[in-house]
């Protein structure tokens, strides 16, 4: 009974954090109309950029648009889940990350709850941009796929959401939150966001094997538009399983040592 009372306890702190996170998003009433506006000018200039690539680098010609729309959409999840550490700093900035810390689902819980907002929201945003982009640009979407790709997406945010709270970790230990940036960046150019890593040097092509993004983009362009594995399908879903296996444990014990160490050190509200 208890641990239902725990699990209850959790599941009504993600809610209510969620509705929260909810009430102040559309308190900014043109922030929607301008990440729209912002996703069809990112549209329009890879569209045409596409026009300029040659084919047989990614496919037949004009496969390039379909090949990074699917990457942008990716990396917006990836975006959304490793900027969980500016959202723990902003709850510090403000002081209202002493709410969860006295509550009873304390700072960790804290932590993992201010992850769902933007990752769902990121999800439905990359979900509209396909739709506009099937619409105005034409782009070629295996309708039979988009079960698959919605199934990819929800393990893969998961894994990303764990990469943000190692960084939150980080935050909270050393009260700096610039990692994000670097890690975005880094994971943009080798999981193959705007071009294959087949363009790359052999040497570093094994950075392709080593963090979940890659698998992530590879089955959600097979899902979507049919795209040819690098891997066999199982191997690239037990890669991603892995990684997400591995990482949310990994999560957690680090927000615990944070914790502790911070609290250790009496800075655990400081920035």
């Amino acid at each position: 009974m208890s641990a239902l009372r725990v699990t209850g306890g959790y599941l009504d702190a993600a809610g209510a954090t969620l509705r929260r996170d909810l009430t102040i998003f559309l308190s900014y009433r043109m922030r929607v109309v301008s990440q729209v506006a912002t996703m069809l000018l990112t549209m329009t200039m890879f569209y045409y950029v596409s026009k300029l690539v040659r084919p047989g680098v990614v496919g037949p010609q004009g496969a390039y648009f379909a090949y990074v729309v699917v990457g942008i959409v990716a990396l917006a999840t990836l975006t959304a889940a490793l900027s969980t550490a500016q959202l723990v700093r902003m709850e510090l900035f403000s002081g209202t990350f002493e709410r969860p810390i006295v509550s009873s689902i304390g700072p960790v819980g804290g932590a993992v709850t201010l992850v769902i907002f933007p990752v769902l929201y990121s999800l439905a945003l990359s979900g509209l941009m396909l739709v506009v982009a099937a619409i105005v640009f034409d782009f070629p979407v295996q309708l039979a796929g988009i079960p698959a790709a919605l199934g990819v997406s929800a393990l893969a945010a998961v894994s990303f959401g764990a990469i943000g709270l190692i960084l939150v970790a980080g935050l909270l230990a050393f009260k700096s939150a610039m990692a994000a940036s670097w890690v975005i960046a880094g994971l943009s150019i080798v999981g193959g966001v705007y071009f294959p890593m087949t363009l790359f040097p052999v040497w570093v092509r094994w950075l392709t094997e080593v963090q979940p993004f890659t698998p992530a983009v590879d089955l959600i362009r097979n899902a979507l538009l049919g795209t040819t594995l690098a891997h066999p399908l199982w191997e690239e879903l037990a890669k991603l399983a892995g990684f997400t296996v591995l990482l949310v444990p990994l999560a957690l014990l680090g927000l615990r040592l944070a914790v502790r160490h911070s609290r250790r050190r009496g800075t655990l509200l400081e920035y």
